[in-house]
């Protein structure tokens, strides 16, 4: 299944391994990341990634594209993705409540803004809704809403947008990015190319739309010897990762 670029796009940069104690696993930080598709190889790429500690300081393509990030403490609170100049550049701005992220905001010059806004339910479940903003009036139209269910760990395990139902299994091994100072408090917003910025690695997703289930997507995942994901295949989609 072709990933959704969203944002920003795939991952990477330098390598920290922290041992608390003989019992714990490493911890590590993604180095660099090497995204292909066979069927369309113009939009392959190479991104490496630059850390303070385990604060992730910026993602650098290939071609140039930079995103650089800021943070409030151990929260990421904007990310600004640059191609070639400021006309093709969007700020993303993050707000929190409680430790939870509540909102965020997407701008970019003329364009209409996108903020999508979260809602923290009795019953553990997470009610999204995103609206488009227009850059003149201000206003605000209605793009989408969805409810998200997680598990134990954090993960994401059901998007259910109308009638249109995303299931999402995953292994039992580490996600390269559950080590980023932040990471795990980002949801679906979306901003390490992932579905869902998860604790674990998708290893599979289904599609229901009305009842009826229209697809299913299985990823062939392969780990070092410290569990960590270091090439995911999912039809004509190569993700690898360096540590």
């Amino acid at each position: 299944m072709k990933k959704i670029l969203c944002l920003f796009g795939a991952l990477t940069l330098l390598l920290t391994s922290c041992t608390n104690d003989s019992s714990e696993e490493n911890s590590l930080l993604p180095k660099k990341q090497i995204y292909t598709y066979g069927s369309q190889p113009g939009e392959n790429n190479t991104i490496t990634y630059s850390y303070t500690g385990n604060k992730i300081d910026s993602l650098n393509y290939d071609d140039g594209t930079k995103i650089v990030f800021t943070y409030t403490g151990d929260l990421i609170t904007k990310a600004i993705y640059t191609e070639d100049d400021e006309d093709h550049s969007t700020t993303t701005t993050f707000t929190y409540e409680n430790n939870k992220l509540k909102s965020f905001l997407e701008t970019s010059p003329n364009s209409s803004s996108r903020k999508k806004t979260y809602t923290y339910n009795a019953n553990g479940t997470i009610s999204t809704t995103t609206v488009l903003i227009n850059p003149t009036t201000q206003q605000e139209i209605q793009d989408s809403s969805s409810i998200l269910t997680l598990d134990a760990n954090g993960n994401i395990i059901k998007a259910e947008f109308n009638d249109l139902v995303n299931s999402f299994e995953y292994d039992t091994k580490n996600n390269p990015f559950k080590s980023i100072t932040g990471y795990t408090f980002l949801l679906d917003s979306g901003i390490f190319d992932q579905e869902a910025n998860s604790v674990n690695n998708i290893s599979k997703i289904t599609e229901n739309t009305g009842g009826i289930d229209t697809g299913t997507f299985a990823y062939v995942n392969t780990y070092n010897s410290d569990n960590y994901l270091i090439k995911s295949v999912q039809g004509d989609e190569t993700f690898e990762y360096t540590y």
